[in-house]
């Protein structure tokens, strides 16, 4: 990995102290600063548009000394650290932020919004993750220690390679685990029973996807590197994957890259909703195989040299 970018991605403390403490111990494993990323959202209407910019400024102020406050509580120096403060819309923000700054990893809380709200607007993880463009680190647990034993999810072998090296490099001191799980799709299994084949044809047809899959991932856990164990789920494959995540040994699922389209790109995929919400551990999803245009990353990089930024290092 080449000199990566860590950013951790806050709204408010103590809540993302761990963001904080996650992200720290990555970027120090890798010798980089950590970029702490905070978004103030005070909408035009907030207030008159003579006085808007004001409470922006201050708003900002305010966010700096909060973030500050924090890193000297949780021990960390602000040598390796740099703080970005901006104005906007939180999702949208982010995802410019990323566009310019390409991190090899955001670091961000699980948020816990109503379920209504989530269902209509969705929350800014989520959009970070549907954007696909940086893997999202997203932390359901507080910090206790290192990543040891981490599960990658995956849907194929040939997404493996990639995957795998990418986490590797991440986290090169954590245990890799492969877990595929497989299981008749809906409309097949549907189309199979309305023809007339007996539900056994089924189970047969599930046993032999269940064979064909760990057939390829013996033949490729032979020759990856580094090195990594697996194991075939048979079953629904988000709720095999959040299983998984209950082992006591387990304090990471990642999520391969996504190899989906535009519209599916923009809707996150059931699975990865599905343990979000509900995995027993924290959850990286890896960035879409697919990159945006030069037009648009040209556009992004426009609009952020145009934005108002606190960028600074200050003494803590």
């Amino acid at each position: 990995m080449k000199t990566p970018r860590i950013l951790a991605a806050v709204d408010r403390f103590p809540e993302d102290d761990a963001v904080l403490l996650r992200g720290m111990e990555i970027a120090a494993r890798h010798d980089v600063t950590l970029t702490i990323v905070h978004i103030v959202d005070l909408p035009d209407h907030a207030a008159s548009p003579s006085m808007i910019n004001t409470f922006r400024g201050q708003a900002k102020l305010v966010a700096l000394d909060r973030i500050e406050a924090a890193l000297r509580r949780l021990g960390i120096g602000p040598c390796k650290t740099a703080i970005k403060i901006e104005a906007g819309s939180p999702a949208l923000r982010l995802v410019e932020i990323c566009d310019v700054l390409n991190p090899a990893l955001v670091v961000i809380r699980a948020r816990n919004k109503p379920w209504i709200v989530k269902k209509l607007l969705g929350s800014t993880t989520e959009k970070l993750i549907a954007a696909g463009t940086v893997p999202v680190l997203v932390l359901r647990q507080a910090v206790g220690k290192p990543y040891g034993r981490v599960l990658l999810a995956i849907d194929g072998p040939d997404t493996a390679p990639q995957a795998l090296s990418f986490v590797a490099a991440l986290l090169p001191d954590a245990a890799l685990h492969m877990v595929q799980a497989v299981q008749v799709g809906r409309q097949l299994e549907e189309a199979m029973l309305r023809v007339g084949l007996p539900r056994s044809d089924l189970t047969a047809h599930h046993d032999v996807l269940v064979q064909d899959a760990e057939t390829h991932l013996r033949a490729l856990a032979a020759v990856l590197v580094p090195r990594a164990t697996w194991q075939v789920l048979p079953g629904e494959p988000a709720a095999e994957l959040a299983r998984a995540t209950k082992g006591a040994d387990v304090d990471l699922i990642s999520l391969g890259p996504n190899r989906s389209g535009l519209i599916q790109r923009t809707f996150i995929g059931s699975v990865t909703r599905h343990l979000l919400r509900d995995a027993a551990c924290d959850v990286l999803v890896g960035h879409s195989a697919e990159t945006r245009t030069p037009k648009v990353g040209e556009s992004l990089m426009r609009a952020a040299d145009q934005s108002t930024t606190l960028f600074q290092h200050r003494s803590i």
